[in-house]
């Protein structure tokens, strides 16, 4: 059965409105049926390929419980289920930070294991939601790329000596490069564990 483009889909929806706007897409908003989705659509068409590649990724992740729940990968677009929540820098603070970064965590080392590298981790205020429940949600998997050195971990640990290091006063730079070090040479288990340890996250 051939894919849709989104043109062909687009009857389909109801109540479809525009969320936002970046240099490679466009994000939609709207119903099939009763599901209320996201959608993403390219800008142009030499950007098709980063959508189909998102929508394989987003694919293999919903099997660990990470990311929007994909509906639909179409010929030029894809759909995730709607994420009812804010971005992470609208809901942290110093009660449910311990949580909020533990998930981050132990997504980050997920995708580290499925050899998946996000590239954002050292950013993840714009492209992290948090949900009523404060469980988060990763998006925006367009610059995500499959490889056998993924930095999601030390990309996080990156952000924990800076944007984050208000939560973290007590740590010493340092030490948490050195542990962040010697994760990045051998990405086991035992590496990734002092690097929650350290933090005071289990």
């Amino acid at each position: 059965m051939e894919q849709e483009s989104f043109e062909d889909i687009k009857k389909s929806v109801k109540n479809l409105t525009k969320l936002g706007e970046g240099w490679r897409g466009i994000v939609y908003k709207g119903k099939i049926n009763s599901d209320l989705l996201t959608f993403k659509v390219p800008k142009n068409p030499a950007f098709i390929p980063l959508i189909q590649k998102e929508g394989k990724i987003l694919s293999l992740i919903n099997q660990f419980n990470i990311g929007g729940k994909l509906k639909i990968l179409g010929k030029d677009f894809l759909a995730y289920s709607f994420i009812e929540g804010k971005h992470l820098n609208e809901v942290i603070n110093k009660h449910n930070y311990k949580s909020l970064i533990l998930q981050l965590f132990l997504q980050a080392r997920m995708l580290d294991r499925l050899k998946i590298s996000k590239d954002e981790f050292h950013k993840p205020y714009k492209n992290v939601l948090v949900d009523s429940e404060n469980r988060i949600y990763l998006i925006d998997f367009e610059r995500a790329k499959f490889t056998d050195y993924p930095q999601n971990i030390t990309q996080l640990v990156q952000f924990v000596i800076t944007g984050g290091n208000k939560f973290f006063k007590d740590i010493e730079k340092e030490k948490l490069i050195e542990l962040a070090k010697l994760y990045k040479k051998n990405q086991d288990e035992k590496n990734f564990e002092k690097i929650l340890y350290y933090l005071n996250l289990i």
